[in-house]
């Protein structure tokens, strides 16, 4: 959940880019990417060359309508957008990604996202929406932490150094950070500034 926050100096809103003008697309999805880290915002999968990313409108329902703008735009993995829920409605009262309180609501223990309060309905509705819980994503979450868990024991001292130099390494971090028991996020790169 590393990825969900906007930037309130982002280059996308200084340049006043549109998704509704098709020739801003590409410069969107590259700024969000750049924001993001190079990290998927929902599934937290590092993006690779080959990797196919959408820019993804949290609330469809805003598509193609002058409310839809910087806040509901995310760069992701195809895979993941298009497995998403395509209708919100069902998920009402949601907790908007991007809120200040996330972290506070919402946590990762025993391989899973949940709310903190188990009576937060807006929290599990945004872990249902996004999918955090999804078996393919429990899965392969699960596979890169017991890898990941095995090149530290292996590297010890250079195992910062590892990660620093292959981001990829770092995909799925909030879970890494509570499997590894250490905080990984100082390891990203300096935040992008904009123009």
């Amino acid at each position: 959940m590393k990825f969900l926050a906007k930037n309130t100096n982002s280059e996308i809103v200084q340049r006043d880019l549109s998704y509704a003008k098709p020739s801003d697309r590409p410069a969107i999805r590259q700024i969000l990417k750049a924001e993001q880290f190079g990290f998927c915002a929902y599934s937290e999968r590092y993006f690779q060359n080959t990797d196919e990313v959408h820019i993804e409108h949290f609330d469809g329902q805003l598509k193609n309508t002058d409310q839809d703008n910087y806040q509901n735009w995310y760069a992701v993995l195809a895979r993941i957008n298009t497995t998403k829920a395509k209708k919100i409605k069902p998920f009402l009262p949601i907790l908007l990604p991007n809120s200040d309180d996330l972290n506070a609501r919402i946590y990762y223990s025993n391989h899973i996202y949940q709310s903190v309060d188990k009576e937060d309905s807006e929290a599990d509705n945004l872990i249902k929406y996004l999918g955090f819980n999804k078996y393919e994503l429990i899965s392969d979450r699960n596979k890169h932490i017991q890898r990941i868990q095995y090149l530290k024991a292996q590297l010890e001292d250079d195992f910062e150094t590892f990660l620093q130099n292959h981001l990829q390494e770092l995909s799925f971090i909030t879970a890494l950070e509570v499997e590894l028991d250490m905080p990984l996020e100082h390891l990203l790169p300096t935040p992008p500034h904009t123009n």
